[in-house]
């Protein structure tokens, strides 16, 4: 499984990394700390699931999800944010899944299930 994480916090991406590899033993996590540099990295690679954040610089998360899902995208993409007003602009845009910010262990543990990771 290969999972990749847009985050541009530091502290955040590192925890999300972290947590996939407690979660899920063989993962492979890439990283991006911002959105254009997750959209290249998404061309490049299939991912089994996208994880990225709403507000970052360059990209955001909406647009980075409206781009690929225009692209033809279809795997499970979650956005996290701690505003929680972003969730209908997220699953508008195409995400699955809508996580509030702080994210817990036991939030990623449910998201995995949900799209059978």
């Amino acid at each position: 499984m290969r999972i990749l994480i847009v985050e541009d916090e530091a502290n955040v991406r590192s925890f999300l990394q972290n947590a996939m590899k407690a979660l899920r033993r063989g993962v492979k996590v890439d990283t991006a700390n911002h959105g254009a540099d997750g959209l290249k990295l998404a061309r490049r690679q299939w991912y089994d699931l996208i994880i990225t954040d709403y507000h970052m610089p360059k990209m955001d998360g909406i647009d980075l999800t409206f781009t690929l899902r225009q692209e033809g995208y279809t795997m499970p993409i979650v956005m996290i944010s701690a505003d929680p007003i972003v969730e209908p602009y997220a699953l508008n845009a195409g995400a699955n899944l809508f996580l509030a910010k702080p994210v817990s262990l036991e939030n990623l543990r449910y998201m995995l299930n949900v799209f059978g990771l």
